[in-house]
């Protein structure tokens, strides 16, 4: 087991921000998260190998639109309160406490839980990424029940039970796009140890903190940022540019944004987002840029991470960086991708599925990109 030091929560918070893909809470958030954590308990981070079959844990999460948890207040006990609630609907003790998916928030909040709680992390996820939907988690690609479901708040507490996995992420935003103010404590995805190893992607907490060490290290010796990140993710630049325009519009416990950048020469970059980053055009290619489950992240020239929700905290005329990543051969599955493809669609493509490095030349010649119009 590791016990986390400051550093390294900042570190963790750094990457994790990242791997978010444009999603998984804003950093800002994240920030508020390191400020509870520091009069808590320190965080226990547990190798899955260290978990036995036999332990018992649950996925703690908050749930809810970025945009409205930058700006209303949140109280990261109410995470801690559902996993109460989860624990006590199930009748077992739980021995350890499990992240859904990785981002500022994401990755984080799940910490809090642990240290109220004095019960380790696992170092393990359902991604190594943020994802829209509950549907697009290896938990729920392995067929993990999601359900008994506890959603909680200081004033409201409820568990959703007997719920098939592919209707519980309606269920779960209308609940809380609603009654809960589109924000509120998660507790789901209970499992043993056994489960866990089989359905979760292991060492997604460190690989988020050393990506965000990478970038410390990068900025400190003043070495390119962008050009450590792409290393350490094995990624492409899409696109360094300045924003030419935002636009967001938050809707049932989703924010769908479109933003796009414009380099020096004119090239474009516009992407779609339901939270998360889903799909990237340019406005010179007959293809897109990339599409998910690949990465498609976010940094400015300085080393600054960010979100969606993040833009009116960056500099004016700030020149960022699009940094797209193959995604992990575990979120590449056939049921995965249908799940991410729902999503993009709904921007208006119309196509199949293409991994990034065949729509971009890739570093090795791999690269399938059909030519510029």
């Amino acid at each position: 087991m590791r016990q986390l030091t400051e550093q390294d929560l900042k570190d963790l918070l750094a990457g994790a921000c990242i791997l978010g893909a444009g999603g998984g809470g804003p950093f800002s958030i994240g920030e508020s998260v390191l400020k509870d954590l520091a009069a808590l308990p320190p965080v226990v981070l547990a190798d899955p190998s260290e978990v036995q079959e036999t332990d018992r844990m649950a996925v703690s999460a908050f749930v809810g639109s970025p945009a409205q948890a930058e700006t209303a207040p949140l109280d990261f006990s109410a995470a801690t309160l559902a996993y109460d609630l989860l624990a006590t609907t199930l009748g077992v003790t739980f021995t350890h406490v499990l992240p859904g998916e990785v981002g500022a928030g994401n990755s984080l909040i799940p910490l809090t839980v642990g240290a109220r709680k004095g019960l380790p992390v696992v170092d393990a996820a359902g991604g190594r990424r943020a994802c829209p939907g509950l549907l697009m988690d290896t938990y729920a690609g392995n067929r993990v029940p999601v359900s008994p479901m506890a959603i909680a708040s200081q004033s409201q507490q409820v568990v959703v039970s007997k719920m098939d996995n592919s209707v519980a992420d309606p269920v779960a935003r209308g609940v809380i796009g609603g009654a809960f103010n589109q924000s509120a404590g998660v507790a789901m995805w209970s499992m043993d140890g056994k489960t866990m190893k089989a359905a979760a992607v292991g060492g997604t907490t460190t690989y988020a903190l050393a990506l965000g060490a990478t970038l410390r290290r990068a900025v400190g010796c003043g070495r390119d940022p962008v050009a450590a990140v792409v290393d350490f993710l094995g990624g492409v630049v899409l696109l360094q540019g300045t924003i030419a325009s935002v636009s967001e519009v938050s809707r049932g416990a989703f924010d769908f944004g479109k933003v796009t950048l414009r380099s020096a020469d004119g090239t474009e970059a516009t992407i779609f987002s339901q939270n998360e980053n889903l799909i990237a055009w340019g406005n010179r290619r007959s293809q897109p840029l990339a599409m998910a489950p690949d990465l498609i992240c976010f940094l400015t020239s300085e080393g600054q991470v960010f979100s969606n929700a993040d833009f009116s905290m960056l500099p004016k005329n700030a020149e960022v960086a699009v940094i797209g990543q193959p995604s992990i051969p575990q979120m590449r599955t056939p049921f995965i991708i249908d799940q991410f493809m729902k999503a993009v669609a709904a921007t208006g493509y119309g196509g199949p599925y293409v991994e990034i490095e065949k729509l971009n030349p890739w570093p090795g010649g791999n690269g399938q990109v059909t030519s510029d119009v």
